[in-house]
């Protein structure tokens, strides 16, 4: 599908674009979902342009991310897709800049797309060049990326406060639970900083000295842009080690529970063993025993087991081992 969006009245407008039509004069940004090859052969005639492949927009080498052919800047950036589902992903979307119009090929619809086509329908731009919009949609890209790092954030601190306050008997933490919500985080901020690693390296190659030059006002914009990413990298990795700490406090707190259903097996065994052991003594089928012919020697072999089987406790709950 190929949207058009052209300037009226300082806004940018949506216009489906056919095949067999043509390209408005006016169109600041072409949008490309899920183009079929027909669409992108139309896109590659109607501007001059050699836009690549899915396969090519996935390769991870700079070279093949970030490139300068004729007069069009090729750059291709990794965005975080479905992160309020339960499986988040990633998809490359790639973006090329070509006169002062802005073209971008995407095969899924990240929300900030979604979010800034609907803030340009309603919104004043300034001057509608593709610089602005690039620097909208990087903006908007940005800020979702910081609602998800601090979701992540919100949710670290919860699961903090489920492992480390102790919680009533009938309330058992699920520590299958955490540790799924765990790895949904870690999966999160991993893509995350993925994300940010690309815009950055796309926002440096724009600010690079070339045959394409900006105006001041977007270099500024651009530069703020780099500034925001490098924060939100540095935080993302901050969130990164919380999240190795919290998995090795969850890991922790289900090795000591292990360990307290061991002690109490292990208490259980010591407290019973002696009373078994007199109880295997006096099971013994020998003909003379002196305390066959006691006429309380039944209640004495009984009380004896008893009093083995207080003594150990009682000597481990002195010792504060229970």
């Amino acid at each position: 599908m190929i949207t058009a969006y052209v300037r009226s009245n300082g806004m940018l407008l949506p216009v489906q674009v056919e095949t067999h039509g043509v390209i408005p004069e006016e169109v600041v940004w072409i949008d490309l979902l899920e183009p079929t090859r027909e669409e992108e052969r139309f896109v590659d005639e109607a501007l001059g342009l050699d836009m690549p492949s899915e396969e090519e927009m996935q390769e991870i080498e700079v070279s093949s991310r970030l490139y300068q052919e004729r007069n069009a800047l090729y750059m291709t950036a990794t965005l975080i897709t479905g992160a309020d589902t339960a499986t988040p992903g990633r998809t490359p979307v790639t973006f090329v800049l070509v006169g002062h119009r802005l073209l971008t090929l995407r095969y899924a619809e990240p929300l900030p797309f979604r979010v800034f086509a609907a803030k340009a329908r309603r919104h004043t731009f300034p001057s509608s060049t593709g610089e602005e919009v690039l620097a909208g949609l990087l903006d908007a890209i940005v800020d979702r990326v910081a609602d998800i790092l601090e979701r992540v954030q919100g949710q670290l601190d919860t699961l903090s406060g489920e492992i480390f306050v102790r919680q009533p008997v009938e309330e058992k933490i699920d520590f299958d639970e955490v540790l799924r919500r765990v790895g949904r985080n870690h999966a999160l901020t991993a893509q995350a900083r993925e994300s940010l690693v690309s815009i950055a390296r796309l926002l440096s190659f724009i600010g690079r000295p070339g045959d394409t030059k900006l105006t001041k006002n977007f270099g500024r914009g651009f530069k703020t842009i780099a500034r925001d990413v490098m924060a939100l990298s540095d935080h993302a990795s901050f969130l990164a080690n919380n999240i190795n700490f919290v998995l090795d406090a969850t890991l922790g707190m289900i090795n000591s529970e292990q360990n307290g259903i061991i002690k109490i097996f292990s208490v259980a065994a010591v407290v019973f063993l002696p009373p078994t052991l007199i109880a295997s003594i006096y099971g013994m089928n020998f003909q003379f025993m002196p305390e066959l012919s006691l006429k309380y020697g039944y209640v004495l072999a009984l009380g004896l087991m008893v009093l083995s089987a207080i003594l150990p406790y009682w000597y481990f709950k002195r010792r504060g081992w229970l």
